[in-house]
């Protein structure tokens, strides 16, 4: 009973022990998990803030570096404006002062002012256009604004370029112009009308020209003026419309019908031109009219359809950039080029608007010099002159070495200089036998007979 008491009490003591010992374990299991727990936390808050300072660290360098990318870029940017500044600065300055120096040239000899005040409006295009292009590549918002200046005085120099043709043509006296242009009234047809209500009217006025040349040039020559005249007041309309309207060569966009409408009407301006041009062409041939159109019509291109394809490339190389960097680096590009290509036109029109062709005398000189033929100008009628000589010389020796005077007069020798030297007749015995009497003498007159006839 005693053991069996011990053992129970032992089996007790036992489990007790056991269940304290899980309690113990499980207190320390509880312990340990939210020491690991805590210290998890720890580590993870140490890991986010460092974390966090890393980032913040990447953060600060990234925009320091990023800052210091713009400042270089900046730098870079500022130092090409500078060069392109300077490098377009200085051809506007040389190409200004050629043309006003070209200008004073004229207006210290002002012959003949009704014309040459035709030729200084003309001049003045390359300061007006250098200096409105240095401006709006320097000041950029103020590009659109002078852009509407630049396009008034192109086509007013187109309409000043025809008025002087006109001024050349009668000397400010329109109908002396009528006239000259009758003299050609059956190399140009009449002018027709645009509007269709007047066809009636102006199919009988065409069959009045037929029988009234006076009344047909003088039609032709308002048709030209009116066709120039139109682009003056278009071209600055269609200027500003640009300018108020969004950029864009969409069908959808108003400036691709805008570019339409100035299309047509530069097309009706320079039809007007050469119209002209063509019916007087042989009158103006002293002046070198078609020199000086190509000085017009460079400009209107280099304004115009260089701009056109400078605009495609810069939106093909910006594709997917912002479209207003396109846009500006399209319009500086177009304003650095004029810049640089004013000067050249200011060099072509000191040889082509030169001052003397309005001085006395000077249209006679001209003319006697078109008259001239290519040979003249290089003296190659006397080059063949001179090989003519040579040849017949060298014929006339060979002949007097292989046979005397016998095949020298058989030869077909003039003896004209014979007769006048020695007072032999243009028998051919006489002339054999009169060799032997004059000897050395004879075949030396014989050798410079062609010389003399020549000089």
């Amino acid at each position: 009973i005693v053991v069996l008491i011990d053992n129970r009490h032992i089996s007790q003591s036992l489990t007790k022990l056991t269940n304290e010992l899980h309690e113990l374990k499980q207190e320390q299991t509880q312990i340990e998990q939210v020491e690991i727990k805590n210290l998890y936390e720890l580590l993870q808050n140490q890991l986010n803030q460092t974390a966090s300072a890393l980032n913040t660290t990447v953060e600060q360098v990234q925009e320091t570096v990023a800052e210091e990318v713009e400042k270089v870029s900046q730098n870079v940017d500022t130092q090409n404006s500078l060069m392109v500044y300077q490098f377009a600065g200085t051809f506007t300055l040389f190409g200004c002062i050629l043309s006003i120096g070209h200008i004073s040239s004229h207006l210290r000899d002002m012959n003949e002012p009704f014309v040459q005040r035709k030729i200084l409006a003309i001049l003045w295009m390359v300061p007006v256009y250098s200096i409105t292009s240095f401006l709006s590549l320097v000041y950029t918002p103020a590009e659109g604004y002078l852009a509407v200046i630049k396009d008034f005085y192109e086509a007013y120099c187109i309409y000043t370029f025809l008025s002087f043709l006109i001024a050349v043509l009668g000397r400010g006296d329109r109908n002396e112009v009528v006239r000259k242009l009758a003299r050609h009234a059956d190399h140009f047809k009449p002018p027709r009308t645009m509007i269709p209500c007047l066809w009636n009217k102006r199919s009988q006025n065409r069959k009045d020209y037929e029988n009234q040349p006076l009344v047909k040039a003088e039609a032709v020559l308002d048709q030209c003026q009116l066709y120039a005249m139109q682009f003056v007041f278009v071209r600055p309309i269609t200027s500003i419309l640009m300018l108020l309207t969004k950029p864009g060569w969409s069908y959808n966009e108003p400036q691709f019908y805008i570019m339409i409408v100035t299309n047509i009407s530069v097309f009706v301006a320079f039809s007007g031109l050469l119209k002209f041009y063509h019916v007087t062409s042989e009158d103006l041939m002293w002046c070198r009219p078609f020199a000086k159109f190509l000085c017009i019509k460079g400009v209107v291109f280099m304004t115009f359809w260089q701009g056109v394809a400078i605009t495609f490339l810069a939106q093909t190389v910006f594709a997917s950039d912002d479209p207003t960097k396109s846009e500006k680096w399209a319009k500086k590009a177009q304003n650095f080029l004029i810049c640089f290509e004013m000067f050249f036109f200011a060099m072509s029109h000191f040889f082509v608007f030169i001052t003397e062709e309005w001085e006395e005398g000077y249209k006679p000189r001209e003319q006697q010099k078109d008259k001239m033929m290519f040979g003249d100008n290089v003296a190659l009628a006397d080059f063949m002159q001179d090989v003519k000589l040579v040849l017949k010389r060298s014929r006339k020796k060979q002949m007097l070495d292989d046979g005397g005077i016998e095949n020298a007069v058989s030869g077909g020798i003039v003896r004209e200089e014979l007769y006048q030297h020695f007072g032999i007749g243009t028998d051919d015995d006489e002339l054999i036998n009169s060799s032997s009497n004059y000897g050395h003498d004879l075949e030396l007159t014989l050798s410079n007979i062609d010389a003399k006839e020549i000089y």
